[in-house]
């Protein structure tokens, strides 16, 4: 029987938390390694002061993991969603200095070379060649997946083409990613749960908990529990039972150490859980949703609700948005327009629709329009901010040398 453990630990004490991680591993039956080469993945899709401050794996955490695991080698390697740069996000998390005070390489994975012959999913090499992988996901909200948890997490450690190219069919990509160089070890992050929102910006929600295991299933059907869902209700972990790729059903898991499985189910009680469905956000009367019922909640609409609670969060109103029909799939005939200034935001190469009446059309293009996107040109379009100056410099800046050195695809990120 697989066996997973939770505990119950102080989120600003490194000791704490540094035992507790102990305590778990002890009780998993993984003994402490030495000598060895250590990636350790902390969450960090994406990290900004104003709109996304609570996103990333605290340093709390890693200050921890880098004490207890002294006697290795250890490299942090981060990716953030697509079109968001990672060296930026982790400077922002506070990464990049922590690391250089105790002298630790830092690899945005979004910078490392990919290419594998043959395999079906890209992996940055320093994934590949490391001894031991531990894996630091948050439990958040998700606008994909209901909640993003260690399956999400896992995703950051796809090639930036590859996580982008899996969103239209997301459920499949993130059950064909387990058997890809799965963790050693998964501390998932549940000190502090994202809720009311998703997994960049949420309200945070003290629950003191962390889970521990060695399967990436075993710990989301635990962390489904925790974050008020039944597994069976997440599209991705009913696949992956379906297919038999690990526990039936929480009845064949160990959950040990200081919280049980229905101490879990009342935390779980505390969380809200926001409506993930674009056309009932609470838009102002002069911006209408329209979405074809084939296109899936995780693929571009999952998008557009991520960068929605982005915008809520950092105080960007729409009331003042100008009057705009956005569009997810082929919809047909859409209502006439009561101004001239009327625009139609068509929303990846699938989007149709009869828009006779409209004065400005704008196509987004894609099989997904990822976040980084939507979030830079909604606002604009609709005319209520201009996200590069609300953003700053320093990620503008940023996002230009992250994409002079994926042309020229460094092998070796330098500070």
């Amino acid at each position: 029987m697989e066996r997973i453990f939770v505990a119950h630990v102080s989120a600003s004490s490194p000791e704490d938390l540094r035992n507790a991680i102990l305590r778990g591993m002890k009780a998993l039956g993984i003994s402490l390694p030495t000598q060895r080469r250590i990636l350790v993945q902390p969450a960090c899709p994406w990290a900004h002061p104003r709109f996304a401050p609570h996103a990333f794996t605290p340093l709390a955490l890693l200050e921890a993991v880098r004490v207890l695991f002294s006697d290795n080698s250890l490299i942090i390697g981060a990716s953030s969603l697509p079109g968001f740069p990672s060296r930026y996000a982790m400077k922002q998390a506070g990464y990049w200095a922590w690391a250089r005070r105790y002298r630790i390489p830092m690899w945005p994975l979004d910078e490392t070379p990919d290419h594998q012959p043959g395999a079906r999913l890209q992996m940055p090499h320093i994934v590949r060649e490391a001894e031991w992988l531990i894996a630091l996901p948050r439990l958040t909200g998700s606008g994909f997946l209901g909640f993003a948890g260690a399956a999400r997490h896992h995703m950051f450690l796809f090639s930036p083409s590859d996580h982008l190219q899996a969103y239209p069919r997301l459920p499949e990509a993130m059950v064909d990613g387990l058997a890809v160089r799965p963790p050693d070890l998964i501390i998932l992050d549940a000190t502090q749960v994202l809720h009311r929102g998703g997994e960049l910006a949420g309200e945070p929600l003290e629950f003191s908990t962390l889970i521990l295991g060695t399967s990436v299933l075993g710990v989301d059907l635990v962390a489904s529990i925790l974050y008020g869902f039944e597994p069976m209700e997440i599209p991705w972990i009913r696949l992956a039972i379906q297919q038999g790729l690990g526990p039936a059903s929480l009845q064949e898991l160990q959950v040990l150490g200081d919280l049980s499985l229905e101490d879990l189910r009342r935390l779980g009680e505390k969380i809200v859980h926001t409506d993930p469905v674009p056309e009932r956000y609470s838009w102002p009367p002069q911006v209408r949703v329209y979405r074809s019922e084939t296109e899936p909640l995780w693929n571009i609409p999952g998008a557009l609700m991520e960068t929605l609670w982005v915008l809520e969060y950092g105080g960007i109103s729409l009331r003042k948005a100008r009057e705009a029909a956005i569009v997810i799939g082929a919809v047909g005939e859409l209502p006439r327009p009561h101004t001239d200034t009327a625009a139609v935001i068509l929303l990846g190469d699938s989007a149709r629709a009869d828009y006779r009446g409209y004065s400005r059309i704008v196509r987004l293009p894609g099989r997904h329009v990822p976040v980084s996107r939507l979030l830079l040109d909604l606002p604009y379009i609709l005319q209520v901010a201009s996200m590069r100056s609300e953003l700053g410099w320093g990620f503008l800046w940023e996002s230009v040398r992250h994409a002079l050195r994926w042309r020229t695809r460094a092998k070796s990120p330098r500070g």
